[in-house]
């Protein structure tokens, strides 16, 4: 591992996962490290840790210090949740302090080939996907990022030959030298938007950031649907591997209304048919045709690939089918947190839909979930959104209100037919009514399993 060289101390600003991970790699490489949360619980807990008893280069300092010490410090690592105007990262650029977040401190770190993994939608699977095709082709491959294991904790442990990385907006703004071997970018669509001064184009090229540094020998994996993602393939200066779910391609990876189909260098392969990879949905399909895009490099055999797909099963909380009651499916999609994963799920789903929809309004457009309410029988509406979310429908379909989790299955319950679906895929987030996208998705799956 390469390391910091000329940097011996180091702030560590939001000390959530990935920051008390960077604090770790960094004190386990001989750095001296200061860390603070806004949170002081936060804070409490990582005193009271096993990690701090056994790091005694890592100093926790106080709300009233944080500034000064962060200002005189080497480098700035910022948790990737911390608001970009927040009082220490203003006074350490102020003082000419480096500012970078998790993944680019890790990054000094490895000397493993990277396949990095971003788009609005969709991320958390394709890079599981991705992650089961190299294991079955033999590579050793570890999956990280914003899936949930800090890139840093995977470096505590050893460096692998290839990671596999879920990079969300807000990890990407804050890199510098870090690249990618492989960047894979699935889609973008509105979100966030509050972080980016409500503008759309600053989100898109924070998403763009991807191709960080990209060279002629780095592969672009892009949704050749997607305006945005197709229009940087025009410029890209390497290989550039282009998906779609709607129509043949040339080259790349596609589905062809039975398989998905991968050409490449004049050589046409059918790499699996559509009812061999179970995940439901338009937006699982293509996150397999991103994955298979995404393994070309390594050149995983046809019969490894098939195996991997054939046995790949949907994380939590996404498109997730908790139960059958009385003939009615009931379909957990908590992670749809915003309205174009909405619209996704719900053009996945045969015959008639009671759909639970609402939470924290992440400025979507949801005026543009109506032509994909055609078979759905009734909205129930929860969370702070509820208000917004009836102007944009209202005329269009049935709406019922819902204090609470638990009242809205119960509504959808009533609402339902045999053959239906009750889908909660809510097109917003989570943090009015839950902690975060997975706790509203257990509340549903419990509320459920309560009928």
């Amino acid at each position: 591992m390469a390391g910091f060289s000329g940097y011996s101390r180091f702030f560590v600003l939001g000390m959530a996962r990935s920051g008390l991970a960077i604090s770790l790699l960094l004190a386990r490489d001989g750095k001296r490290v200061a860390v603070f949360d806004d949170d002081a619980a936060v804070l409490d807990g990582f005193r009271a840790s096993d990690a701090a008893r056994s790091s005694p280069a890592i100093e926790v300092v106080s709300k009233e210090r944080a500034v000064a010490v962060a200002s005189s410090s080497d480098c700035v690592v910022v948790s990737p949740g911390v608001p970009s105007e927040h009082a220490v990262l203003a006074a350490a650029r102020e003082s000419r302090v480096p500012v970078m977040g998790e993944i680019e401190a890790a990054y000094r770190y490895t000397r493993a080939r990277i396949v990095g993994v971003t788009g609005t939608n969709g991320k958390s699977t394709t890079v599981g996907v991705i992650g089961d095709l190299l294991k079955a082709g033999g590579v050793d491959a570890v999956v990280a990022g914003n899936v949930g294991t800090p890139l840093a904790d995977v470096l505590r442990e050893r460096d692998p030959d290839t990671l596999v990385l879920e990079l969300s907006s807000f990890q990407l703004d804050t890199i510098d030298r870090f690249r990618v071997d492989v960047a894979v970018l699935l889609n973008i669509t509105p979100d966030h938007l509050d972080r980016y001064h409500h503008s759309f184009d600053e989100y898109a090229a924070s998403k763009a950031r991807i191709l960080n540094r990209a060279g002629a020998e780095t592969y672009y994996v892009y949704n050749a649907e997607d305006a945005v993602a197709e229009g940087l393939a025009a410029r890209h200066p390497g290989p550039a591997v282009p998906f779609s779910s709607q129509r043949v391609l040339d080259t790349g990876v596609y589905f062809d209304g039975e398989a998905i189909v991968r050409v490449w260098k004049g050589k046409r392969d059918a790499v699996i048919k559509r009812g061999e990879f179970t995940p439901v949905g338009v937006h699982n399909l293509e996150n397999a045709l991103a994955s298979v895009g995404a393994v070309i490099p390594f050149e995983i055999s046809l019969e490894a690939m098939r195996k991997a797909l054939r046995g790949y099963r949907p994380l939590p909380h996404r498109m997730e089918l908790v139960r059958v009651v009385d003939g009615v499916a009931y379909i957990n999609d908590s992670k749809a947190t915003n309205v174009d994963a909405t619209a996704k799920s719900l053009a996945s789903i045969e015959g008639p839909v009671v759909l639970i929809l609402g939470g924290r309004d992440k400025e979507g457009d949801f005026a543009a979930l109506l032509p994909h309410l055609k078979t759905t029988r009734r909205v129930v509406l929860i969370g702070e959104a509820r208000p917004v979310i009836a102007r944009a429908l209202s005329g269009r379909v049935e709406m019922t209100e819902a204090a609470d989790m638990a009242t809205a299955v119960r509504t959808a319950r009533a609402s339902a037919q045999p053959g239906d679906t009750v889908l909660l895929a809510p097109a917003c987030a989570s943090f009015d009514m839950f902690k975060n996208y997975r706790e509203r998705g257990e509340v549903f799956r419990a509320s459920v399993n309560a009928l």
